[in-house]
This record gives C-alpha cells, structure tokens and sequence, in this order.
C-alpha cells in the first residue's frame, strides 16, 4: 500500500452523495442490461404444485416461459413506479 493510500485508508467520505428521487425505468434497464438482446438466467425457487401449473399454462397457451415471467416483471416494475 502506498503512502497516499495509507493515509486516506478507513476515513469517511467527506461528501454524501444523494439518492436519485426518481428511477428512469429506460435509463435502469440500459445500465442493467448494458447492449439490447443480451439475456441472463434467473434461478428462483417457488412450490412445485406452482411451478407445474405454471408450465402447464404457458403450453395450453403456446407461450415462452420466459416471455411470460419477462411481462409480469415488467408490470411489477411498472407498478413500483406509481
């Protein structure tokens, strides 16, 4: 460790910075998600009666899992937003 460094080691930031008031859903999910079409996994685990009925539904209606648990984020995160 250099002097510089030693000498500012464990000392508190001076400055606060403040939190944003409000959050840009746009400006979040670029930050996040970086370039558009990249995806990412996400392991959750929920009951398994749930998980089947889940399934089961996303068949009967021909649709992605994925695509379904991508909209019912996106309408968490927009009620989050009010």
């Amino acid at each position: 460790m250099s002097q510089a460094e030693a000498a500012t080691w464990g000392k508190r930031p001076t400055a606060k910075k403040d939190a944003p008031k409000t959050v840009d859903a746009a400006a979040l999910d670029k930050f996040v998600n970086g370039a558009k079409g990249k995806t990412a996994r996400l392991n959750a685990e929920i009951d398994a009666d749930l998980r089947a009925r889940f399934k089961a539904r996303c068949a009967l209606e021909k649709r992605e899992i994925r695509d379904v648990i991508s909209e019912l984020i996106e309408g968490w995160m927009k009620e989050m937003k009010r």
